[in-house]
This record gives structure tokens, C-alpha cells and sequence, in this order.
């Protein structure tokens, strides 16, 4: 039930963010007020989901718990099996092959001698390379921010990063349950798979970019959210080949 109320939350954020990117000019007062309400119900949304998860962690006995070194060794390969790999892909974008060569060097070192990546042993080689996220590297290549936007659990987006933040989730996912439920997969799965993107595409937000403001003010949210993108993006274009 939760996954479907995810997916139906997911698909009506999405129609009236089209609905609205397609509202005429004239009309772009109440198109603006029309946004910032979604936005704000949305933002709230997200609050209170937020803190009815931060409930059932709490409930968890402690012997239940995973110990921090295996919590931080499960992270590691979620970072080195897709954020890097999308990373070299976001390399390639901006133009910087040696930087995206470098990142996937990083993946084979911890793929063959730090267990997929449960022990970044790249980094004990000192092979470091700075992260870069599809929406950033779109932004180096000239690509408008777009609309901002909340959506229902992923949070505060600009148009242009939601999309590639989902549909680099999508592929990830499908990529990865495909060889079991084949090509088309049943409604249910489908579900599923929909629901698991949106966690998929926040868990990869958060370990591109640990420094994304949260909170509850949703004004001071999306002023910083904004800026910090800004910021990414002017970085990632000093780095790239002029």
C-alpha cells in the first residue's frame, strides 16, 4: 500500500508539473502561485513523512541494529556500484574523459580488491576524484535549471535534476531486476520498481551531495537549495576544458 500511495503521490506531482511548465505566459502570476502551493503541500508532505520514518528507526531494538562499520561498509558499495559509475558519466558530459577515466579506475580498484566496494580501497591509493551528478554536469553543458519543484519524498529539485535524478534511478532499477522479472514486468512489479526509484533517486542525491540544505522553513530551504546548486554547477565549470 505504501508503495503504490508513493507511485500515485509521484505520477500526480509529476502532472501538475507539466500542467503547469505548459501554462501561457500570460498567465504566469497564477501559474507562480499555482506552484509555490504544490510546493509548499508537497514540502510538508515530505516533513511529515520524514518524521513517522524517523519513528520506526527509533522503535528498532538495538540488537536489530546494523553495527555503523557494516552500515558504512553497505554505503560504500551503493557509492561505488552507481554514484561513481553515473559520476564518470557525468564527467564525460563536461568533457573531463581524464576525470571520468579516473572514476572508473576507482570502481575496478574497489570492485576486484575492496569486496564491490565495501572497502574503498581506491582511496587508501589515493585515486580521489571529485563527484559530479548528471544534473550538474547538464548545467556545464548549458542546460536550464528549469522550474523549481517538490516532489513527494525525493524533496526540493529543479526541473532539470529531478529528471535526471529519476531517470537515472529508473535505469538502475530496471537494470537490476529485468534479468529476474524479464522485460515487462506485472503491474505489481512495476509498482515496486516505481516506489524503489524515488528511494533509489534520494539515497544517490544524498551521497552525491551530503551539503544539501534541509529543514522546515520551506522559503529558506529552497533559497539555499538553489544556491548550492548554483554553486555545484560554477565549480564543475571551472573544472571543465575551456
Amino acid at each position: 500500500m505504501t508503495a503504490l500511495l508513493c507511485m500515485v503521490a509521484r505520477q500526480r506531482a509529476f502532472a501538475v508539473a507539466v500542467a503547469l511548465l505548459l501554462v501561457p505566459l500570460p498567465a504566469l502570476a497564477q501559474e507562480q502561485s499555482l506552484r509555490e502551493r504544490f510546493n509548499r503541500a508537497v514540502f510538508s508532505l515530505n516533513h511529515d513523512i520524514e518524521e513517522a520514518a524517523q519513528v520506526v528507526i527509533d522503535a528498532v531494538p538495538d540488537m536489530l541494529r546494523l553495527p555503523p562499520s557494516v552500515q558504512t561498509g553497505l554505503l560504500n558499495v551503493l557509492h561505488n556500484t552507481v554514484n561513481e559509475p553515473l559520476s564518470a558519466m557525468g564527467h564525460a558530459i563536461t568533457g573531463r574523459y581524464d576525470l571520468a577515466g579516473r572514476q572508473l579506475q576507482r570502481v575496478g580498484i574497489n570492485l576486484v580488491a575492496g569486496y564491490a566496494g565495501y572497502v574503498d580501497r581506491a582511496t587508501e591509493r589515493g585515486i580521489d576524484v571529485p563527484l559530479i551528478d548528471i544534473g550538474t554536469a547538464l548545467c556545464v553543458r548549458g542546460v536550464s535549471a528549469g522550474p523549481f519543484f517538490v516532489l513527494p519524498v525525493m524533496g526540493p529539485r529543479t526541473t532539470r535534476d529531478g529528471l535526471a535524478d529519476l531517470t537515472a534511478s529508473n535505469v538502475i532499477i530496471f537494470a537490476m531486476v529485468i534479468p529476474f522479472v524479464g522485460a515487462v514486468p506485472s503491474l505489481g512489479m512495476l509498482i515496486a520498481i516505481e516506489a524503489l526509484s524515488d528511494v533509489a533517486a534520494l539515497a544517490m542525491a544524498r551521497n552525491f551531495d551530503a551539503a544539501q540544505p534541509t529543514g522546515t522553513d520551506y522559503d529558506a530551504v529552497r533559497d539555499a537549495y538553489l544556491e548550492h546548486r548554483v554553486r555545484l554547477c560554477t565549480e564543475a565549470q571551472a573544472r571543465a576544458p575551456s
